[in-house]
This record gives C-alpha cells, structure tokens and sequence, in this order.
C-alpha cells in the first residue's frame, strides 16, 4: 500500500451519516490489536504480530471509528523499526487526523476530552521522539529531508490551531534538525551533476562559512529573535572557544523575554507543566552510565524549551563537571542565579501538581556556591579551582597538584591553608582518587572544627582589636 492509499483511508469519513463512526467496545478486531499491544515491553515484546496490528488498526480506523487511541497504536506500528518513508508516513496521518477529526473522534469527542488528547497528544509526540533517534541520517535522501521538516512545520501549525502545547513539537524539530544535518550536505544526483564544473570554496574557511551563511537575524517578534539567538547560541557551541558564550547566550534567548513572575496561586503553585518526569529520568540514567557531550546536549535543549526548569540547569551543570567542563558550570550557574536575583520570588515558585521550579537540591547548589564565594573574601578560590581544574585536564593531575603545593606553600593564615588543602581535595575526588580526598576532608574538618576565629584568621581579629582600640 502506498503512502497516498494509506492517507486516504484514514481521511475519508466513515459513513455520510457519522464522519468519525463509533466507539468501539466489544469488537473482535480490536480485541486482537489490544492483545497483541500489551505485549510491547513485557516478555512477550517479540511475539508481537507488528504488521498485522498495522493492517487491523488502519481498518479499524477506515472503516469502523476514529478512534485516536487506534490511531496512536498505527503510528506505533509505522514508527517500528521504520524506514525514512514509514516514519514521515506517520507524522503525516498525524497531520491529516489533528486537522480532520481532532475535536471529533473518539475516545473522548467535545470538550470533556480536551484533557485525554492532550495526554495523546503528548504521548504520540513522545514515541516519534523516541523513534527519531534511532533514523539513520545516511538513509535518507534530499527529498525526504525536506518531506520531513515539512512535516513537522504542519504538525507545529496544526498543534497551534487546536491549542495544543508545541514544546514537544519544537523538541522534535530540533531532533530533527540535528539527525538531518549530514543530509543537507547531500544534493540529489542532478544537482550534483549541475554543480560538477563549479569552482571548490576555500578549505579553511568552508565549515565556518557554511554554518554562518545559514544564519538570518529575524526581529519581525520576539519568538523570532529568540530562534534567531538559539541559532547563534548553537554555532557558538560548536566552536572551540564557544562554549561558555553559546550557553551563555541560549539563557539570555530563553529568558530575555521574561519580565514579570508568572501567575501562581496563593501556594506559589502555576498552571505551567512541567518537564516530563520520565525525560527526567531517562538523563539521570544517562549521566548514570556516563557523562557525554550528547547527554549535555539533549539537556540543553530542554533548557530551551522550558524556561522554569531550574532542576535542568543543576543537572546540565553536573554534566558539565563530568566532562572536566568545569568554566561551563560556573557559567551555567551564574546565569541562573542572576535571572533567579532579577525576578524575586521566582525560585519558591511551582508547577502543576505543585512540582518545584528549584528542588532543594538545586537550590543548595545555587546557594552553596555563593556562601563559598562570601566567605572567602577577597581571594577568589573559585576560580583558583577553576584553574586548577583546567590544569589537571591540560597538563596532568601532577602539574595541579604542584600548583595548588605552591599556594599551599605561600599561605600565611590558617585560613588560607584550608583553602588550598580542600581545593587539593576537590581534584582529587575529581579524578577517582576518592579514598585519599575522603581523608583529606576528614582531617581537615577535624582541624577547622577546633579552632576559634581568631585562630582561623588572627589578621581579621588584629584588624577589628586596631580599630576598637581607638
């Protein structure tokens, strides 16, 4: 069955008297899809008669209900190990179903099933998200790249229409972009052939000058800019020494634009979602396994997409110290502080369900860091950790280590000691030597937890004993 056979079955109405049909409860044919269905993910998962459900679902859905439950399992089947056609095939119907029957199909017709095809909605955009990470870039050809970012345009303007949430489609789209970027590159064969005789570009400046080219500044609103900026942000971050400047610059995208506290009832608690608990710990696992410059980059996407996740922010910065990227997770928290101090009372703020903007968690660390910074006064031990840090990445654990052996060595207070001892300890943790940072730690908080303040910095009390003699 071709792909314009598929999409007429499931288009063309039902009957002239019901365009949707009924709802299905007691029907044989549905029985077997549900059946077959429930063995997905069990022990059973390879038992499962994937084209036959196809084949019933599509029936079921030409000829008997539009049922978006049976649409969700068609796509399902589609979106199994599919092929490049297969896969823009189901976000076509897709397409076709959100603009013909959304409002209308079963299970849930009208506006007391405005809540459950939310929850499909999200759901389907979810498995397509899913399936999108396993497509094989190499398969596709130019036509079928610009098929699917097509696509995805009708989903976003078919989401909009029904009043649907398009951060999951912007997800999608950004996957997308990103699994098709090798594509690009490929011309179909007679433009290839066209292009024969025409003169090679300059070899240093090619990746540079491609990816700029592709930028255009669009101020027509502030949804445009703020694309505009993220655009920028993510070349940015493909440079060498961008970074800290490309992250930077996605906060400054996502929050520019934010001027006032959202609306929240007396508890602090929203109306806006919050991020998908099991995206939440799919990254958790990940980071689990290992850190990696595609985790970080899936966690920065997010990011960009939900603007109050601030629990994102803690764990795009804990990927960071994973990659030895210490400068990126001072920079990440810098930025979320300073948008947190711009809007107070942001950080008490809440979800849905009463789902935290900040877990406690993420507010420690936010905290942490600054009591660090104000204790340590004018020396600035964050970033002489920071240094050491890059040291022991360029250089070697031993260059840092002799380092921070040389402030060790020029110190004169109690106070400062402590300091280059526990910056000593921090690499060491860092870099799997946790026996012997663990007790670095432990003597020196038996050290410090015995002295008093004037023990701890006699030049302080020196200071305060010269000015109350007066």
């Amino acid at each position: 069955m071709n792909v314009k056979e598929f999409r007429t079955k499931l288009a063309t109405p039902i009957s002239e008297q019901s365009a949707v049909g009924e709802r299905l409860r007691d029907d044989p044919l549905l029985d077997f899809v549900e059946s077959q269905m429930i063995k997905v993910g069990s022990l059973s998962h390879a038992e499962v008669k994937w084209q036959e459900v196809e084949q019933s679902a599509l029936k079921l859905l030409a000829e008997r209900s539009k049922d978006l439950k049976i649409l969700a399992i068609l796509l399902q089947c589609l979106q199994h190990q599919c092929t490049p056609e297969r896969y823009i095939l189901s976000l076509q119907l897709f397409v076709d179903f959100i603009e013909k029957y959304w409002v209308s199909c079963f299970p849930a017709p009208g506006k007391r099933g405005v809540l459950p095809r939310r929850k499909f909605f999200s759901q389907i955009l979810q498995r397509s998200y899913q399936a999108g990470e396993k497509l094989e870039p190499a398969r596709f050809d130019f036509e079928q790249k610009s098929q699917l970012e097509q696509v995805i345009e009708q989903l976003e303007t078919a989401a909009k229409q029904q009043q649907l949430p398009v951060e999951g489609v912007d997800e999608l789209a950004a996957l997308i972009k990103r699994q098709m970027a090798t594509v690009s590159e490929v011309k179909p064969a007679a433009q290839q052939h066209e292009d024969v005789s025409a003169p090679p570009e300059p070899k240093a400046s090619s990746t540079i000058s491609t990816q700029s080219s592709a930028l255009s500044i669009d101020t027509s609103s502030e949804r445009a800019v703020k694309q505009t900026l993220l655009k920028v942000a993510d070349f940015l971050t493909e440079l060498d020494e961008g970074p800290i400047l490309g992250l930077r610059l996605r906060r400054f995208a996502v929050w520019f634009s934010i001027t006032a506290l959202p609306e929240a009832n007396s508890q602090g608690e929203t109306q806006l979602m919050a991020v998908s608990a099991d995206r939440i710990q799919d990254y958790q696992e990940q980071l689990q396994r290992g850190a990696s410059l595609a985790l970080w980059r899936k966690v920065e996407q997010s990011l960009a997409l939900s603007p109050f996740w601030f629990d994102g922010h803690y764990l795009s910065a804990q990927i960071a110290e994973k990659l030895s990227e210490p400068n990126w997770s001072e920079a990440i928290r810098q930025e979320l502080a300073l948008f947190i101090e711009r809007l107070p009372g942001l950080s008490q703020l809440s979800f849905k369900g009463q789902i935290p903007f900040a877990s406690a968690a993420t507010l420690q660390w936010l905290n942490s860091t600054k009591q660090g910074s104000a204790e340590q006064g004018g020396s600035d031990w964050h970033a002489r950790r920071t240094e050491a840090m890059q040291l022991a990445k360029e250089g070697g654990l031993s260059v840092a280590l002799a380092m921070l052996n040389d402030g060790l060595k020029d110190a004169s207070e109690p106070r400062e000691k402590a300091y280059w001892r526990l910056l000593s300890a921090d690499l060491m943790r860092e870099h799997q030597l946790g026996a012997m940072a663990g007790q670095n730690y432990q003597a020196l908080y038996s050290q410090i937890s015995q002295m008093s303040v004037g023990q701890w910095e006699p030049s302080l009390i020196q200071h305060l004993e010269s000015y109350r003699a007066e």
